[in-house]
């Protein structure tokens, strides 16, 4: 996959589901708006910095479909915002419930992608990994 391929899969970030949260969202759901693959993503390094946002790198693992399509359905579709794990109100079902339950339990090795971005926002840089 070409980086500029890779760069468009990121570009408009939407976080759906918030797992953790320190001067944003560090941990939790997210897709490209209008997309349908979701990723979990996690924070795993961080330059604070005084004057701007930090600067944050984020490891993003793809959920295959089905799970996508499950939590696209029930977070994603009416862009309302991202939802705090977890979710009250009425929302999140068994399946969407047993999917993040996975995804917080297991070890998901290598991500397939690495962002760097202080907020979701903007995304300024985006590298390939490798597999294993």
């Amino acid at each position: 996959m070409s980086e500029s391929s890779v760069e468009k899969q990121v570009d408009h970030l939407q976080v759906l589901v918030i797992f953790d949260w320190r001067d944003g969202p560090i941990e939790g759901i997210a897709r490209r708006r209008g997309g349908n693959s979701c990723w979990y993503f996690k924070l795993f390094a961080e330059r604070l910095e005084t004057t701007t946002l930090d600067d944050r790198l984020f490891a993003l693992w793809v959920i295959p479909d089905p799970d996508s399509s499950i939590l696209r359905e029930e977070f994603g579709e009416n862009d309302q915002g991202c939802h705090v794990w977890p979710v009250s109100g009425g929302l999140g079902s068994a399946k969407a419930r047993g999917i993040v339950d996975e995804l917080l339990s297991s070890r998901p090795g290598s991500p397939n992608l690495i962002i760097r971005t202080p907020d979701f926002v903007e995304v300024f840089g985006v590298w390939n990994v490798t597999p294993d």
